[in-house]
Order: structure tokens, then C-alpha cells, then sequence
């Protein structure tokens, strides 16, 4: 195939143009490596090579930005990299890439982000759900969150204090708080023992 037309499409890449109409989109840095020009000859073979490298540059130039801007799981990573239309392949190769240099682990990821859940009194069960939802394998959650302090009876308490603490004054009231904070993934035993503990507070309160 000959190259017709050699054209810079966005920001990072260039289309390419060839004498039997097809076009495709390069990484720019990757093709200008090449030193190819318009009327330069290319082959099939030499053609397929040089698109799945410059989208494997591409793929890992878009992990680098993402992870600039926010922390990530290798899984989020992936999707996020094939979600700006770059292929399986690449991305996967990418993100190999970028695990290798040591700029994401799951197991680091995830014990920040569980850190966090806890502090802002994010039950253990949720905080399990939403590790999943970034794609942290289950072996690396359970150790994560065996090794994270997920302190119920305080968490309890200070979720009652933000949102509940009006609704503390009917038995009707409490059972609906008490419901509410099931839902959140805490413990019934948790959640009893920390209700029955703020009420008697409330209660001592009042008599003074």
C-alpha cells in the first residue's frame, strides 16, 4: 500500500491515508518514530505491527493522565482506557505495563480506599461492595478489610449524630433509624446495642 495523505487529526494523532481508501489514526509521537512519509510503500504485515503498537502507546499514555488526575484499581483503569476507544488488547497491555512500574496495586488501592470508607462511617459490608465495584478481587478484600478498624458501635453513633439525631424521639421514629442503618450493612447486634445506648443518653439528658 501506498501512503497518500498524512494528516494531523487531534491533539495526539495523526490520520493516515492510503491509496486503497483506507485511513487509520496514529499516535502522533509513534508514527512520526517511523519517519514515514506521503508515497512511502507499507505492507500489510508492517501495517497491522505498527497500528497495534501505537495503540499500546496510546493506551499507556492515557493510564499515565488518568492516574495524574485520580487513584485507581487495575480494573477502572482498564475500562477507563478502553472507554476513549482503544482496544482490549492494548489496554490490557498497557495496564500490565503501568502495574509493572509499580504506579498501581489493588492491594494499596484498596487499603486507602477502605481507610477512607471507615472514616466517613461506611459500614464493613458496604465498604466490601463498593471494593467490589472497583474491581478489587475478593481475596485482596477480605485481607484489606480484615486489617482495616471498622469500629460499628462508634461508626453507628456517628451516623445517628448526622443524619438521624431528629428522628431520635418516637419508638415509630427509632425503628425506622434502626431500619435506615440496616440497610447501610451494619450489624443488627451493632445496631441495637448503639440505638439502645443513644436513647438511654438522650434519656439522661432530659432528666437533667
Amino acid at each position: 500500500m501506498k501512503i497518500i495523505c498524512i494528516k494531523k487529526d487531534k491533539k495526539h494523532t495523526v490520520k493516515v491515508s492510503f491509496d486503497n481508501g483506507k485511513e487509520f489514526n496514529f499516535d502522533i509521537d509513534y508514527w512520526n518514530g517511523l519517519c514515514l512519509r506521503e508515497n512511502d510503500e507499507i505492507d500489510d504485515d508492517t501495517l497491522k505491527f505498527h497500528l497495534n503498537e501505537s495503540d499500546y502507546v496510546r493506551a499507556k499514555s492515557r493510564g499515565m493522565w488518568f492516574l495524574e488526575k485520580a487513584d485507581y484499581s487495575e480494573k477502572t483503569l482498564y475500562e477507563k482506557i478502553v472507554a476513549g476507544g482503544i482496544s482490549h488488547t492494548a489496554a490490557a497491555r498497557a495496564v500490565a505495563r503501568i502495574k509493572e512500574l509499580g504506579l498501581i496495586n489493588d492491594q494499596k488501592f484498596a487499603s486507602r480506599l477502605a481507610a477512607r470508607l471507615s472514616e466517613t462511617n461506611v459500614s464493613k459490608r458496604e465498604a466490601y461492595v463498593k471494593l467490589m465495584n472497583k474491581g478489587i478481587p475478593k481475596e485482596v478484600i477480605k485481607e484489606t478489610l480484615d486489617e482495616t478498624e471498622f469500629d460499628e458501635g462508634e461508626q453507628i453513633k456517628a451516623v445517628i449524630e448526622k443524619k438521624y439525631r431528629a428522628k431520635m424521639d418516637t419508638k415509630e421514629n427509632i425503628q425506622k433509624v434502626y431500619a435506615a442503618l440496616i440497610r447501610k450493612g451494619f450489624s443488627y447486634s451493632a445496631v441495637s446495642e448503639a440505638i439502645r445506648k443513644y436513647t438511654k443518653e438522650i434519656e439522661n439528658n432530659e432528666e437533667y
